[in-house]
């Protein structure tokens, strides 16, 4: 109960500090400059594109080369303009101040000049402080000029604390007394549009700062002042454009850092350009209000904190990653509705009260777990009274409370671990990762003294494995070789018995690899069986066949009569038999090896090899392919005894002077490619006491064959093993008209 009050309490403060943190940090707008840059890098995720009508005139590097230092004489931008004049654009902005007379005549002829060019807009600037107490002092072009021209502007730029040029002042002065001053591309807007952009009209005063976003530096079309006043450039591609003139060489010293997220500067030419397609779009951004920014920082705040008496520290953690990426999202989403959320205050917030309260919740748990911890230890009782549940908690608090009762079935559970692996039936032990012995059952300690306790892993495998298999089972055991499909090895011990060895990894909760175990089963007597196997396999494949052999062959040469007949066919099927007895058990033991082989040429031979039996009875054997050169993956001999098995079970069971029909062709199933073949005979058919055990072993019905070679119910069952071995089917049925048809699909070769 005392770590509840203190937890509550603890929260409850976490809970206040981090919320009037927020609250100071949002009314101060104290991290304005962490704001800009995230505004920064925000605005450039959807940069807008610049208006096609911008053309830019740029007094480069270029310019200065070619007509001299800065400034240059008056007589030099008559010449721009009587070139503007020819080539006729919708509007002009000429962003050079000429507040400073000149040379009479050089103003006189500028002045013409610039009368000769329609829509043609100067700026004003203002000198702070203004003189006589002034708050500032307006500088217009000189009379001449400012008579010529169209209209004047201001071209203040507005810096935030960073010096970032990232707002616009889209009037100057006051606007509710009419004492303003638009700006120059406002009113180039005017006299483009004929009125006032949209967000002049919304501006309550002048004093209002407006967000702008920016194209990608180095997109608005532009030439230079040489190319224009020289004549280089088509008219045509001047005419209708609204062109801006203004310095972009850096030694002219108007260039200003703009939010474009490579750290360089942009010309103020360009500013403007970017402010002409802002107004164009209206597209400016404009900040959220003190109370949506107070809601919008606390909210992420406060869901934390009640977050965290629901969730497990890890969720808790990566709800606080979550939330980070929500609060972006948030700024990203509105600035897409030209609003601005500044998300650094709710950035603080979460980064500040998640180690807060874990710090404090970790200090209350662990002094609680400390008393808990030392009464555990001073008490006599392996097994303490199990207490009732307190009621719901959070995570961590529940955790602490059953840390006591947790510990004693800990304690039990390890006991029975250590009974279960001691008690198996088989040597077993575990190595850490340095190959030490830390854990022996009964059964692999027997036979050592001191123990076996911390043993290296050579020293136990040097006690149960013999010299000639200890390679073979250190190969197994080396993790730098690749794992192989069998997931054990088998040995010989000292003692002469037979061990398979399998190896598990001991990982710890966080799946870390901490260990290995060791189980080693005694296969002995299953060892000897497989040993006795091979001998049967080895008495049927030579002691069974070279008797039954010569038998058939000192028939041969001997007149035949009824007797010889019956001796040849009881050897024959003896022979028969331990072909297939042998065939089923090598299919059994060995791995498939697979070859391109030509079906229907395969199947031909087979036919082939049993042309005398069918001659002997008068029976035909035809083979219709329709297969057209296909090809299968398998293995030849076994395929080659499937089909042998099937022709001659078809004359077997076929009358006296009939025919074997063998049709190969390509079908699919389940949309795979098959090669079918369909072996038929005119025989009686299938008797339905064996139809539904065809392919089983020893599953025969030799009432209506006709021949004195019997079956052993082991031919077909050897076929459907050799199907199955190569992915393929085979299926046994009655024909409607008479006879049976037994259809084989095998996949066909890539």
């Amino acid at each position: 109960m005392r770590l509840r009050q203190r937890l509550g309490l603890e929260w409850l403060a976490v809970a206040l500090l981090a919320s009037c943190v927020v609250a100071a940090l949002t009314y101060w707008d104290s991290l304005s400059r962490f704001d800009n840059l995230v505004y920064d890098q925000l605005s450039g995720i959807n940069r807008p594109a610049p208006p096609p009508e911008i053309l830019i005139v740029k007094i480069d590097e270029d310019s200065l080369a070619a007509f001299g230092k800065w400034p240059w004489p008056r007589q030099r931008h008559a010449e721009l303009f009587d070139q503007l004049a020819k080539d006729k654009p919708d509007a002009i902005g000429f962003d050079i101040l000429l507040s400073e007379p000149g040379d009479p005549v050089d103003d006189a002829n500028l002045a013409r000049a610039m009368a000769a060019n329609r829509k043609l807009f100067l700026p004003v600037h203002f000198v702070f402080p203004g003189s006589n107490g002034a708050e500032f002092d307006v500088k217009q072009p000189i009379t001449a000029l400012a008579d010529a021209a169209t209209g004047l502007g201001h071209v203040n730029l507005v810096l935030d604390g960073d010096g970032v040029v990232r707002r616009a002042a889209l009037c100057f002065g006051d606007k509710a007394s009419g004492m303003e001053w638009p700006h120059l591309i406002e009113q180039i807007y005017r006299s483009v549009k004929g009125q006032p952009s949209a967000a002049y009209d919304r501006l309550e005063d002048c004093e209002e700062r407006l967000l702008m976003p920016f194209s990608q530096r180095g997109r608005f079309a532009s030439i230079s002042y040489t190319a224009l006043a020289n004549g280089e450039v088509p008219g045509a591609f001047v005419k209708d454009k609204i062109v801006l003139v203004g310095a972009t060489a850096n030694g002219l010293g108007d260039q200003y850092p703009v939010p474009l997220g490579d750290g360089g500067t942009l010309a103020g030419v360009e500013i403007m350009a970017n402010l002409f397609g802002a107004l164009t779009r209206d597209e400016f951004i404009t900040p959220i209000s003190f109370v949506s920014q107070m809601a919008l920082s606390l909210l992420p705040v406060w869901i934390l904190l009640v977050g965290f008496w629901r969730w497990r520290p890890r969720t808790t953690l990566m709800v606080s990653f979550a939330l980070i990426l929500a609060t972006l999202s948030v700024s990203i989403v509105l600035m897409q509705f030209g609003r601005w959320f500044a998300p650094g205050t709710a950035l603080v917030g979460v980064i500040l009260v998640y180690p807060i309260w874990g710090w404090r919740r970790l200090q209350a748990t662990s002094d609680f777990l400390d008393s808990e911890l030392q009464s555990f230890h001073r008490s006599k009782i392996d097994i303490p009274i199990m207490r009732s549940e307190m009621g719901p908690v959070d995570v961590i608090t529940g955790q602490a409370e059953q840390l006591t009762h947790a510990i004693s079935h800990v304690r039990d559970l390890r006991r029975f671990i250590n009974d279960a692996l001691s008690n198996l039936p088989d040597p077993m032990f575990i190595t850490d990762l340095d190959g030490k012995v830390k854990f022996v059952n009964r059964l692999a300690q027997a036979g050592i003294e001191d123990g076996a306790q911390d043993l290296a892993l050579d020293d136990m495998l040097n006690r149960f494995v013999s010299p000639e298999d200890l390679q073979e089972v250190e190969k197994y055991l080396d993790l730098k070789n690749s794992r192989s499909k069998q997931n054990y090895v088998d040995f010989t011990s000292l003692d002469g018995q037979i061990f398979a060895m399998r190896r598990a990894p001991v990982l710890s909760d966080d799946g870390v690899l901490r260990g290995h175990i060791h189980y080693l089963a005694d296969i002995t007597e299953v060892a000897h069986a497989a040993q006795q196997r091979e001998e049967v396999l080895q008495l049927l494949s030579h002691d069974m066949r070279a008797p039954q052999a010569a038998i058939l062959a000192l028939l041969d040469g001997i007149e035949g009569d009824e007797t010889s007949g019956r001796i040849e066919g009881h050897a024959r099927r003896t022979l028969a038999l331990a072909d297939n007895f042998v065939g089923l058990a090598r299919i059994d033991s060995s791995e498939f090896a697979g070859e391109d082989i030509l079906l229907a040429e395969l199947v031909a031979e087979a036919n082939d090899s049993l042309w005398p039996l069918g001659k002997a009875r008068d029976i035909l054997c035809e083979i219709d392919d329709q297969s057209d050169g296909a090809f299968v993956s398998g293995e030849p001999s076994s395929l080659y005894r499937s089909f042998v098995n099937l022709i001659d079970n078809a004359i077997k069971y076929s009358p006296d002077g009939g025919s074997v029909i063998i049709v190969i062709r390509v079908t699919e199933l389940d949309r795979q490619p098959f090669v079918s073949v369909a072996i038929t005979d005119q025989g009686e058919g299938i008797s339905q006491e064996i139809l539904g055990q065809l392919f089983e072993r020893f599953a025969s019905d030799d009432s209506s064959a006709n021949s004195s070679i019997k079956g052993a119910g082991l031919g077909l069952n050897f076929v459907a093993k050799v199907m199955a071995r190569h992915g393929g089917y085979i299926r046994g049925e009655n024909r409607r008209d008479g006879g049976a048809c037994f259809t084989v699909l095998l996949p066909l070769a890539p």
